[in-house]
């Protein structure tokens, strides 16, 4: 399953908009009102050493630049360029 969130949701609007459809986040940090952009890009993590932080359940992103508008990135076509943005 995906789910498509902005980067500004907060965690917490996000879990709740998912516990109405019977689910929720691979992976929570103890601060839930932090944004969804700063907490898949600082390696946010719950505890458990078997789960990944959580930038590693991103499968795409959208990105506004300024030389080439907006552009979406994924691993298999953007490779390199996905894991650096």
């Amino acid at each position: 399953m995906t789910v498509t969130v902005q980067a500004g949701a907060r965690v917490s609007q996000v879990i709740d908009a998912l516990r109405s459809h019977g689910l929720t986040l691979p992976n929570l940090a103890s601060i839930a009102e932090q944004q969804m952009g700063g907490f898949t890009q600082v390696g946010a993590h719950g505890t458990g050493a078997k789960i990944a932080p959580v930038d590693h359940y991103v499968t795409s992103l959208k990105l506004v630049t300024p030389a080439k508008g907006t552009i979406e990135l994924n691993e298999k076509d953007d490779g390199e360029l996905f894991h650096l943005a």
